[in-house]
């Protein structure tokens, strides 16, 4: 199948054998029926390239499906398909799925293999479903091995899980949060309440900073730069040039990623002293948070900001994915769960946060939710 990752400079490249985690799924019986559109270099959160265009989002085609797995969870939501595999390094199945409508589970790190994956990042790969109970078998099956350092057979008693939540943060370059996902996350919260030993609202205002803290952990001085992996490592682009090719629309290179490639116009981190800052911040807020959560703790947060913005509307809101990525530096495991439509019919959700290797209580805690609010809403009338 294509091995290209949306990048025009691979077009024509395809993989040689299946990845490994594949490989598992095709043995356990996992029929597969193609591959589905990421942004070029999953390097976004749309999911739109040269090679292949533009990927809607089936509750409202004007708008973004996420990403980078946005085709994945397009199609699952359109009843397409059951399950999906992603990766996730900054929110990659989080945010599709929040904007979609349906689960996605980002493993304990370095569970799942991500030998044979094209771009290499990340270090776990992810599901996708429309119905929660199919997380635990198909993490199963992908984990391999490893599968018995997740617990997922173990049963989950509701009368010891203590649920912690955060209604979003104070960051004033980040949008607010919609009043509608503020409501559905206090209504996941009294849903809880009624079903766990606790439930406890908390502030962690170092997530203020996450997405500066995610970039900072994100750099590697070692690593092939932006430019270069943009000409599939033979030479390097020109960002100035191909933002003027791409302003008269000959560019074979998305806007995102020229815009991506001028790092410190993105970031801001130009400070040696300011990156010792953040990793520092980073470490700390680990620590908190595995104390907070323990062996029995659930975090409750929102999955993005606002519903699925407008097409060509993500250049200036590059900051809203602090709410998935800043989780991918704080070694936890993390399920999306979908909580029902918003007044204009999008898929609203939230975020359920646990300890490494407590992934079966994310899981638990996201099947319970979709029996409270019904999980995958259809967009139109599919027969299923």
């Amino acid at each position: 199948m294509p091995w290209t990752s949306g990048l025009y400079a691979r077009k024509g490249i395809t993989a040689p054998v299946d990845s490994e985690v594949i490989t598992r799924l095709r043995d356990a019986g996992a029929i597969f029926i193609g591959l589905t559109n990421v942004p070029e270099l999953i390097m976004w959160w749309h999911s739109t390239n040269i090679l292949y265009g533009r990927t809607n989002n089936p509750y409202d085609r004007s708008r973004i499906p996420g990403g980078s797995s946005g085709g994945e969870c397009a199609l699952i939501a359109s009843g397409g398909s059951l399950i999906g595999i992603g990766s996730d390094i900054g929110g990659s199945i989080r945010e599709p799925s929040y904007f979609c409508g349906i689960f996605g589970h980002k493993t304990t790190n370095g569970i799942v293999s991500t030998k044979g994956i094209y771009p290499m990042f990340g270090e776990s790969k992810q599901s996708f479903c429309r119905y929660a109970v199919d997380l635990k078998p198909m993490l199963k099956v992908m984990s391999g091995s490893n599968a018995s350092k997740l617990k997922l057979d173990k049963t989950v008693d509701f009368n010891t899980i203590k649920v912690y939540y955060m209604e979003g943060h104070n960051n004033p370059g980040i949008s607010p949060l919609q009043p509608e996902v503020r409501q559905s996350l206090n209504q996941c919260v009294d849903y809880l309440r009624n079903k766990c030993r606790d439930c406890e609202r908390i502030y962690l205002k170092e997530l203020e900073l996450g997405f500066d803290i995610w970039m900072c952990a994100m750099t590697d001085p070692t690593a092939p730069a932006l430019e270069q992996e943009l000409a599939n490592l033979k030479g390097r682009i020109n960002p100035y040039v191909e933002l003027v090719k791409s302003l008269l629309g000959v560019s074979n290179i998305t806007f995102p990623s020229i815009i991506s490639s001028f790092d410190d116009l993105i970031t801001g981190l130009s400070s040696e002293q300011y990156f010792k800052f953040l990793t520092k911040l980073r470490l700390e807020l680990s620590e908190k948070l595995h104390k907070i959560l323990g062996d029995d703790g659930v975090f409750v947060y929102p999955g993005h900001p606002e519903t699925a913005p407008k097409h060509n509307g993500t250049v200036l809101k590059v900051k809203n994915i602090s709410y998935t990525c800043v989780f991918n530096t704080l070694d936890v495991a993390i399920t999306s769960v979908p909580l029902g439509l918003s007044n204009d019919g999008l898929p609203i959700g939230v975020q359920i946060i646990t300890n490494p290797f407590n992934d079966h209580l994310s899981i638990a805690v996201a099947e319970e939710l979709e029996r409270g609010f019904g999980g995958w809403t259809p967009p139109a009338a599919i027969i299923c």
